[in-house]
């Protein structure tokens, strides 16, 4: 495979239909430098993570992701099931931002406009970033994200907010956070195993950050870091009364949930979680794992992927 050529994935219906008007102005941005672009449209039931996957396989050195934070999830699981599977060098991940969220590229630092980014993957400067994988709800066998897993009430946000036909970025998830307000939603009751420590507790929220930013907005894991190997687990310690969720979901616009007493974290490896009433939504990347599952395990993997920025 050539070195200089560049292996895009678009996924032509991000951001509502308008990542495809994007293509001309990548492939002239991406090739300017003499490189050669290759460009694949994604389609229903051709979906990214098998393009990249056999991408991968082929030998390809950089595979680029343009479209929404489901994009690179799925680009970045074809990557992560070819490296595992087969132990094979891990091509380049690049990312061009043009999504409904864009919650990884925000938190590596990969700026939004398409010209600016296109430069950073040009300037080949990588960056070796840990990835997580769970197990559980519709993926017994596992599924890969990089930026985060959430538990409770910040997937049904999320899943709402997809929903919207006319509504994207931070708007859709406030609209959403407001709709799921409206019908507050019961905490559950679970078994929590954080590495060897294992908790009882009802809670209404887990997030499992490797980045900082999920929901487009909201810092579920202020401090968390891609390279550092852990993942910082943020979590509600206690049920939380409904006269207290609004001013606790404004805090996690600047991630000061962290200091309130409902709130816990822990910096971990893996971890399990098993619910013993309620079935828990459960989503990566803002991809559903699950609308309602009883249990699953997640687990850390150190300096995994090298991604542009």
């Amino acid at each position: 495979m050539q070195d200089n050529e560049l292996f895009v994935i678009l996924n032509p219906h991000a951001a509502k239909g308008k990542a495809k008007k994007q293509e001309d102005m990548i492939r002239t941005l991406l090739g300017a430098g003499g490189k050669e672009v290759v460009l694949y449209h994604t389609e229903i039931g051709n979906g990214a993570e098998r393009v990249a996957f056999q991408a991968a396989m082929d030998g390809r050195k950089v595979i680029i992701a343009a479209g929404g934070d489901g994009t690179v999830n799925e680009v970045a699981n074809g990557i992560l099931k070819a490296v595992t599977l087969h132990n094979i060098p891990s091509p380049a991940l690049g990312v061009i931002p043009i999504g409904r969220g864009n919650d990884f590229a925000w938190g590596m630092q990969i700026p939004k406009p398409v010209k600016e980014a296109c430069e950073v993957i040009l300037a080949g400067k990588t960056r070796v970033i840990d990835a997580g994988v769970t197990y559980g709800g519709n993926y017994p066998e596992g599924r890969f994200f990089v930026n985060g897993q959430g538990v409770g009430f910040e997937p049904l946000v999320n899943f709402l907010a997809s929903e919207f036909k006319h509504v994207s970025g931070t708007p859709s998830y406030v609209f959403a956070l407001i709709r799921i307000l409206i019908h507050y939603p019961a905490p559950y009751t679970v078994e929590l195993t954080l590495d060897d420590q294992v908790l009882n507790l009802k809670t209404q929220q887990l997030s499992i950050c490797n980045g900082r930013r999920m929901g487009s907005a909201f810092l579920m894991g202020p401090d968390a870091l891609f390279d550092d190997g852990y993942f910082d687990v943020v979590y509600a310690n206690a049920p939380v009364p409904s006269r207290r969720m609004v001013p606790l979901a404004l805090t996690f616009l600047s991630g000061k949930q962290v200091k309130q007493k409902e709130f816990s974290v822990a910096r971990v490896k893996k971890l399990v979680m098993k619910s013993s009433d309620f079935a828990m939504p459960v989503h990566v990347d803002g991809e559903e794992i699950s609308k309602g599952c009883m249990e699953f395990r997640t687990e850390l993997l150190e300096s995994i992927l090298p991604v542009f920025c």
